[in-house]
């Protein structure tokens, strides 16, 4: 039985569905499921057959569209699961095909002891230093303008995402996102306003529905970048509920071929007028990120 077979089973039960009330509702959902019939569905809950990619994904956002992938809930445990197992997969991707454009230091052995909040980091300045060095020198000369107490106060807000990686007080990488008005988005990903330039007041609060903006991504090899990934995703699906978009920015092309096979779509682009940069803004809806065909390919 596949990820897939698993959550069908357990929707039908979670809301007392038949077979045939649950072909039902998915044609009703989408008209990729015109065709369907009891048994097709049968075969998919027993995994004889497996639905394509497209289908998979729609399948997902019929799921996540209802209440069943709400926390405590057997579906809701099911998708987690899958997640958990996303970092194998995941880090031979990165090792293959992104090696040179995250770090190549030697492979360290990694397991979830080495990840820590930001917040409750007793090291936090440190690592806050070791972020605004990394973010610096990634971006041209004079772009990146957050001060360390700035960094940190825009980390510590209840809403925001920031982990690090560490072993013995060494630094090996980052993943700071922090969750902003969808109005200050829209600013952002056409680059009407300058990231770094993103203030308390622009933050959502935790209930508050708006979009993850990425800060930061650093892992010193492709591993740590899978693992730090790993959390994230994690994080975006137990706050997808109040997360609307996902968005990136990005000065480097490296940025733009990372997110290319993982659901976010590029909104716009140009050059910057006083730092004579190519820059892109990338945003999507978090089920686009959460159930892209990359995604979907290694753990569904």
């Amino acid at each position: 039985m596949n990820t897939i077979s698993e959550l069908l089973i357990s929707y039908r039960e979670a809301f007392g569905l038949t077979q045939k009330d649950l072909v039902e509702k998915l044609v009703d959902y989408s008209s990729d499921f015109k065709n369907l019939n009891t048994v097709t569905v049968s075969r998919w809950e027993t995994g004889t057959t497996s639905p394509s990619t497209n289908k998979k994904k729609r399948l997902l956002h019929f799921f996540a569209s209802g209440t069943c992938l709400h926390k405590n809930t057997k579906c809701h445990d099911v998708v987690e699961g899958a997640y958990k197992q996303l970092y194998g997969p995941l880090s031979e991707v990165f090792t293959r095909n992104y090696q040179y454009l995250i770090g190549n230091f030697p492979e360290f052995e990694i397991n979830d002891s080495h990840i820590y909040s930001l917040m409750t980091f007793s090291d936090k300045k440190a690592h806050i230093e070791h972020i605004i060095d990394i973010e610096t020198v990634t971006n041209v000369p004079g772009y990146y303008s957050l001060t360390p107490m700035q960094l940190e106060s825009l980390c510590n807000h209840p809403s925001s995402f920031a982990v690090v990686c560490a072993r013995k007080k060494q630094h090996l990488g980052h993943f700071v996102m922090f969750k902003i008005k969808n109005s200050v988005a829209e600013e952002v990903v056409h680059h009407r306003k300058y990231e770094h330039r993103i203030s308390m007041e622009d933050l959502c609060g935790p209930n508050e529905k708006g979009t993850y903006y990425v800060h930061g991504l650093y892992g010193k090899n492709p591993k740590i970048a899978a693992l730090l990934n790993v959390y994230a995703y994690l994080y975006l699906f137990e706050h997808m509920r109040t997360t609307d978009n996902v968005l990136i920015f990005s000065s480097r092309k490296d940025g733009v071929l990372l997110t290319k096979d993982y659901g976010i779509k590029l909104i716009d682009s140009g050059v910057d007028e006083s730092y004579r940069f190519k820059w892109h803004g990338l945003m999507s809806p978090v089920e686009d990120i959460l159930f892209s065909d990359t995604v979907v390919k290694l753990i569904f």
